[in-house]
């Protein structure tokens, strides 16, 4: 090591080269280097779904989930399974194991689809293809929306198709994704009984229009020594041209299709989902980068070409900026960079002030080298700049500074004990350089544990642990290079008559030397009140607010809607609609766009999916500042509920992990649904008793109307008509029953067959509705045995191939989960449950105890290697169980801080305990090092015969001890210099301390000693208190010091 920094030392042009590189590869990596709103994270989950027409819910449970369930079970990595299976859908929601890592995830989602896909053939007929969705990882944070006064939803489309296709040239583009578009579908609506009168059945329309539109190879023909393709024709190329077609009746009679259907064109009914912006309706256009990509960068330049584009659209058209992940990944690095900047000014500052202004510049150039080579060692390992990466750098703010301080003092302290510089240099390098390794290797070790959590909290805050590691090694690798450099090069050495007699003098250390005395001396007090304020601290942790992860201050926020299970998407839409003007005459809002049926695409990491569904939305409110954007959050989270009693309504901010449905469920598992309906009633009571709970729900939801025609195959059998004629009559009521595809350019548009007949709406009505088989028509109720109502789940869901339910609830503002699931818990978990039924805590709270248990899991080791580290530098037990007795303490700070400032504690917080503990430790080591280093040269801790602090600061370079006897002084030293043996022994009753280096000894006296001192040749060497003699041989110093006495 003192090789390593001398070479530093002597080869100036070396390191001022090393020193300008990094400045100017810090520069350069903070310009180029990835910039993030947030760190990212994987979503170690999957969703598979598969659609099952006309099947109810429990049809789709038996008959195609708990296939699919069997097979995704020998799955390896499986965590556990949750299903959802409502009429016509399975969704079945695969969470692996929270110990994968993200590099594993894409080879085991493909082990996942081979497994789904074997079992494709063991699925009803009649059931769709699965689709294994695992994209989300993917953030599409650059959204806009597209709206368009009076044009439709195709014409939307449209331009929506031009401005994708002129986005994904943009650099840095992957991925341009177009939502809330309606499909379209062209409508030929009959009246069954007008077709039986004709002679035509819906059969002779599916052949004629099959025939006229098949797309069918004409061939080629020869001209010589070339053959010339032959194009089919006679497709259909516009609504006129399928009006035209002509149907063929059993009796031979031609019919013009337009002539005995209406022909129009439509979307999709219901509709699957739609957009609006500001009650507008709209497309979204949502953007991702490329995962090596800048955000920043790339949203500029997207930016940039929408108002391009913009400029030459269609008259009514106009693009709106939704989200842009760019504008918040540089507000948020601009407010962390202003941060940082104002932290390195305080510390800068502070060091002036307690240090002087040279010495404080001096170790304050050693935290900017060090910020600047951690960004060199992101931008090579591809970190991004993000809240998490340049938080860590705050954090480790003070500790960045500590070796520099230890170093520069010891050095300082050496030159003013006489030494020569680059000696004092020296000396303080080599005894320092081990305490600060084990201290930085320690303090890094504190944070480990993070790193290593399988959790979310883990991957969110690794790029936190690796700043910080490699931010402290650059402080402790610059504390022995650059800073012994700096003081070379700019600290002067004292002249001797500099050398002052008391090293730490000033009211400020005698405040302190006296505080110490009397702590000191009342020690077992002392220890007595911090213990009573430990427990005090650890007492008053149950009143501060426990939020495990933090939401976050944006203009942004978003509500969640649920109307009745049952309810229509146009009646959500209605309601939407209302909510949005309502919203809107708050003066803090600035846009709000609505999601009907199911939620956006994912342009914040963190956002969860919801839907398909018909009777949900998301509201997403922008305001015009993140302050505003809080008020009426705030002022949202009652009225909204109070103005809209019908509807579930959940405000919610943005946070850092994905939010769930609700804060608090407690969930039940058993075969019977009827068993764990009841005691989901219970639960659900105990949650609404509570005042603090809000919105207790079952989450099955409400039991749905449901219409049954029992299909007679008697009575059907003799008029020819089958079940599938049946159903597909009813379906034609509203969706319709696809007969063909209609190819409109490059889109294939769905031709539907639909019933003319419309106002039914109960068994009566649909019992007098004809169905028909192609040929002949009937009423309902004459192929049924009856037509039925009943009431039914509109899902049923399980967990791990158990029937489950769960008893849901929110919290009211003002409150937090833990404190709400602390007051209900008890209760809910006393219920007597029958045999074969079983319970647990699910949703946030089950996220948060897996998320403290990943933390805490690897604490036992690195505490383990924390001890080792300790007793290796140590080589003793005493002093490790000093510093480990001292850490439980700063719970009294952290206790005390989160009280007066009112923040939640959760992994914030815990990170930053963590650091104050790497703190705690570091200076603890550094202290007891140097206590270690005087005891061995000699001093003692002992109090003198008046109970003061002895004062005597001998150096560095050799041992000695010092006793007192009868008040007097007594210094014995021994050296070996240049050589030769040399002996010192002096006996000054008056001695106040004795500093010495290699060239001289220096006595300083008390204000009454005022003896004059010559040297051999007459020379004073007396200056006001200080004696300073030349170590000379053994009987010429015995001489000169009994001359001197």
């Amino acid at each position: 090591m003192q090789k390593f920094i001398k070479y530093f030392l002597k080869n100036k042009a070396v390191t001022w080269l090393l020193l300008v590189l990094i400045l100017a590869g810090g520069l350069f990596s903070y310009a180029k280097m990835g910039k993030l709103e947030d760190a990212p994270f994987t979503i170690k989950q999957a969703l598979v779904l598969t659609p099952y027409p006309g099947a109810s819910p429990s049809e789709v449970q038996f008959q195609v989930t708990d296939v699919l369930e069997e097979a995704i079970q020998s799955l390896g990595e499986l965590y556990y399974l949750k299903t959802e299976n409502r009429a016509g859908l399975s969704k079945i929601t695969v969470y692996v194991k929270k110990e994968i890592r993200a590099d594993e995830m894409q080879q085991l989602w493909d082990k996942l689809r081979r497994k789904v896909n074997d079992v494709q053939g063991k699925l009803p007929s009649g059931a769709g293809t699965s689709i294994v969705n695992d994209d989300f990882g993917d953030v599409l944070g650059v959204f806009y929306g597209l709206t368009g006064e009076s044009y439709t939803y195709r014409e939307l489309e449209d331009q929506a198709k031009l401005i994708k296709d002129d986005l994904l040239k943009v650099k840095d583009v992957a991925k341009v994704e177009i939502y809330g578009i309606q499909t379209p579908v062209i409508d030929i609506r009959i009246n069954p009984t007008i077709l039986s009168n004709r002679g035509i059945t819906t059969a002779d329309i599916k052949r004629a229009f099959d025939g006229q539109n098949k797309m069918v190879d004409a061939g080629s023909i020869r001209n010589g020594e070339t053959r010339i393709r032959i194009e089919s024709t006679g497709n259909f190329y516009s609504l006129d041209d399928i009006r035209n077609l002509t149907i063929v009746s059993h009796s031979g009679e031609h019919f013009r299709l337009g002539d005995i259907a209406r022909i129009e064109e439509g979307y999709q009914t219901p509709p699957q989902n739609f957009m609006r912006i500001n009650n507008k309706q709209a497309v979204g256009i949502a953007i991702s980068t490329v995962p090596t990509g800048n955000v920043v960068d790339m949203a500029k330049a997207v930016k940039k070409r929408i108002q391009s584009f913009s400029e030459t659209m269609p008259k009514g058209f106009e693009l709106t900026s939704i989200y842009d992940q760019g504008y918040e990944s540089a507000v948020a690095n601009q407010g962390f960079i202003l941060n940082l900047i104002i932290s390195v000014v305080t510390v800068v500052a502070i060091l002036l002030f307690f240090i002087g202004f040279k010495n404080g510049l001096l170790i304050g150039s050693g935290l900017v080298f060090s910020i600047f080579a951690t960004l060199i060692v992101m931008f090579a390992n591809g970190i991004a700049l993000q809240r998490m990466s340049l938080a860590a750098i705050i954090i480790a703010m003070g500790m960045l500074v500590d070796n520099a301080i230890v170093v520069s003092d010891s050095a300082l302290v050496n030159m003013q004990r006489g030494m020569r510089k680059r000696i004092a240099i020296m000396r303080a390098c080599s005894s320092t350089a081990l305490p600060l390794l084990a201290a930085t290797a320690i303090a890094i070790l504190t944070f480990l544990p993070i790193y290593y959590s399988p959790h979310i909290t883990g991957e969110l805050l690794s790029s936190l642990v690796i700043v910080i590691g490699v931010s402290l090694m650059f402080s402790w690798v610059f504390a022995l290079t650059q800073t012994p450099f700096f003081i070379q090069e700019f600290v002067r050495r004292p002249r001797p008559d500099e050398l002052t007699g008391e090293l730490f003098s000033g009211k400020y250390y005698d405040y302190f030397r006296s505080s110490l005395r009397l702590v000191i001396k009342y020690r077992y007090a002392t220890v007595g009140i911090l213990s009573v304020l430990l427990v005090i601290s650890a007492w008053s942790f149950q009143f501060i607010p426990k939020v495990f992860v933090p939401s976050l201050d944006k203009q942004y926020f978003t509500l969640d809607m649920w109307l009745p299970e049952g309810t229509a998407i146009e009646e959500t839409d209605r309601y939407a609609t209302d909510m949005v003007e309502s919203i809107q005459e708050y003066s803090q809002t600035e846009m709000v766009s609505t999601y009907i049926g199911r939620t956006p695409p994912r342009y914040y990491l963190s956002n969860v999916s919801f839907g398909p569904q018909p009777n949900y939305a998301q509201l997403l409110v922008k305001c015009k500042t993140s302050g505003e954007a809080r008020e009426l959050h705030a002022l949202l989270q009652d009225s909204i509920r109070l103005k809209y009693p019908e509807p579930l309504i959940k405000v919610n901010k943005f946070e850092l992990s994905p939010l769930t449905e609700a804060l608090i469920e407690a969930r039940f598992l058993g075969p019977d649904p009827a068993v764990l309906d009841s005691l989901t009633g219970v639960a659900i009571d105990i949650m609404r008793r509570n005042p603090k709970v809000t919105d207790a729900r079952n989450e099955w939801g409400n039991m749905t109307y449901m219409i049954r025609p029992v299909y007679d195959p008697v009575k059907a059998g003799f008029l020819g008509i089958t079940k599938a004629n049946l159903m597909e009559s009813v379906k034609s009521i509203e969706e319709g029953t696809v007969i063909g595809i209609y190819r409109d350019e490059k889109k294939k548009v769905p031709v539907l067959l639909k019933s003319e007949k419309s106002g039914i709406d109960d068994p009566r009505s649909l019992g007098d509705f004809s169905v028909w088989n192609g040929e002949k028509s009937a009423p309902l109720s004459q192929v049924t045995r009856q037509v039925t109502s009943a009431w039914e789940y509109p899902q049923i869901k399980t967990y791990n191939r158990q029937l489950s339910m769960a008893a849901m609830c929110g919290v009211k503002n003002g409150y937090t989960m833990s404190e709400v699931h602390g007051e209900i818990r008890e209760e809910i978990e006393k219920m007597n449950l029958p045999q074969g039924y079983s319970f647990f805590w699910d949703s946030q709270y089950k996220d948060q105890t897996e998320g403290l248990q990943a933390l805490v899991k690897f604490f036992p080791l690195a505490f383990l290697m924390l001890v080792v580290i300790l007793v290796a530098l140590f080589s003793n037990f005493r002093q490790p169980i000093i510093i480990l007795c001292v850490l439980p303490l700063s719970l009294i700070g952290v206790a005390i801080g989160m009280l007066l400032t009112g923040f939640d504690f959760g992994f914030f917080p815990i990170a930053g305990w963590l650091g104050l503990l790497g703190m705690i430790i570091k200076n603890v080591i550094v202290l007891l090092d140097e206590i270690n280093t005087q005891r061995r040269n000699g001093i003692s801790i002992r109090l003198d015969h008046r109970g003061n602090h002895l004062k005597d600061s001998p150096g560095l370079d050799g041992g000695y001890h010092d006793y007192f006897r009868n008040g007097a002084f007594t210094f014995r030293r021994s050296v070996r210099w240049n050589g030769g043996d040399y002996y010192l022994r002096t006996h000054l009753r008056h001695l106040t301390y004795v500093i010495r280096n290699p060239d001289v000894i220096l006595i300083v006296l008390p204000d009454s000693f005022t003896s004059q001192i010559n040297d051999k040749n007459g020379q004073s060497i007396y200056y006001q208190r200080s004696l300073i003699l030349p170590i000379l041989p053994v009987n010429r110093t015995k001489q000169r010091l009994s001359s001197a006495i």
